[in-house]
């Protein structure tokens, strides 16, 4: 094996390949890029053998042979990368349309480090949004750059650019109370990338970059800072979390080897929508809750969370109910849950809502069957909040 081959395989991952069942690693490398990369993941991938069977210090020592820094996972998300964007006055445009964009080069053809990140955000990076001086949203990347021409938003300065650019999807999550970079510039500034840094020291935007590159260590600050400023913002980081790890679990069901048909039922089902939601629907005939039977207004709610489902799971009509979309809200967030014999659960933090809603006047909805109970002990511990 050489050096290229393991700058082939950090390239493929970079884009999305997945050629083995992926799972969470211990033990990551440092690339030129400086992302940190999973090793053995990495390893097998430069070594085009079928499987991760390979030794940590095998994989340790050959990487370490070409000169990269070895570390150890502690925090579980060591492959996610932070963002910052600095939107100016087109923040508005891209939270509605859900995306960033930038033209591929400069109207005299130069490029530069802020339209190149475009190329190098991934599936569950962290975005976080700053316009007007405030940071105002986070965002999740759920889909890679595509090359995508001017939106309509951006004519006025079309006048500046290339003909055509890069689009990356991004969902945002809006921040209640928006963060201001100004007031923590103690502990910001020394966090700051040396190059190509979003925000110059005293705080003010850096106006000659649009996407940056930051650390892990700032960016898991600025949720840290998020949550000082609004206690309530944690919820919104939660968020944030759920959106990127079912963006990376369909990215690596979308490159697996499983026949087309099969895949696109399982993508569908994340949604409610197809085999999944007929399946439900042959068991649960109305929402538990509000009694509406009229199959247009329900959405067909995983039990078990789709992200933390096996295939299996994801199209079982057993692993699914049929909601009113407010009380798929309260659901899917692990606001309320289910008793096996259908007591209604209420977590504390969400009680005024469900009264409010009228949600109260329903204790019970009937007792669930055998194999729902199964995916509703799973709701319980790991998603309900009353937990």
């Amino acid at each position: 094996m050489e050096k290229k081959d393991i700058e082939t395989a950090v390239a493929s991952f970079r884009d999305g390949a997945r050629p083995f069942g992926f799972r969470r690693p211990n033990w990551y490398f440092v690339a030129d890029d400086g992302n940190r990369y999973p090793l053995k993941y990495i390893f097998a991938m430069a070594l085009g053998i079928d499987s991760l069977d390979t030794h940590t210090d095998e994989a340790k020592k050959c990487i370490q042979s070409y000169g990269y820094q070895i570390e150890k996972d502690v925090e579980g998300d060591a492959f996610v990368s932070f963002w910052w964007v600095n939107h100016k006055q087109t923040h508005l445009d891209e939270y509605a349309g859900g995306y960033i964009w930038s033209p591929k080069t400069k109207k005299n053809g130069s490029s530069n480090e802020g339209y190149l990140n475009l190329t190098r955000a991934k599936v569950g990076d962290r975005v976080i949004s700053y316009a007007n001086g405030v940071i105002k949203s986070i965002g999740v990347v759920t889909y890679g750059h595509i090359e995508a021409p001017i939106p309509k938003t951006h004519w006025e300065a079309a006048q500046y650019w290339g003909e055509s650019g890069w689009q990356v999807s991004v969902e945002w999550v809006l921040l209640k109370t928006p963060l201001r970079p100004k007031d923590f510039l103690d502990r910001i500034v020394p966090l700051l990338p040396g190059k190509h840094s979003p925000i110059q020291k005293n705080g003010d935007g850096n106006q000659g970059c649009y996407l940056a590159r930051i650390s892990t260590e700032l960016g898991n600050l600025v949720l840290n800072l998020i949550r000082e400023v609004d206690p309530t913002a944690a919820h919104t980081v939660h968020e944030v979390e759920i959106e990127a790890e079912e963006a990376l679990q369909e990215q690596i069901l979308q490159t697996s080897e499983i026949p087309e048909t099969e895949k696109q039922q399982l993508v569908r089902s994340r949604i409610g929508q197809g085999i999944f939601r007929i399946r439900v629907a042959q068991q649960e005939k109305k929402c538990r809750l509000t009694g509406v039977d009229n199959l247009a207004f329900l959405v067909a709610s995983h039990i078990k969370p789709w992200r933390d489902s096996n295939n299996e799971e994801r199209l079982s009509g057993s692993n699914g109910l049929l909601l009113s979309p407010h009380v798929d809200k309260l659901f899917d967030r692990g606001w309320i849950s289910f008793s096996d014999d259908g007591k209604v659960l209420i977590s504390e933090q969400a009680k005024s809502v469900v009264q409010a809603w009228g949600l109260a006047l329903t204790p019970n909805v009937g007792a669930f069957d055998p194999m729902q109970r199964i995916f509703l002990k799973h709701h319980r511990e790991k998603v309900f909040k009353g937990a």
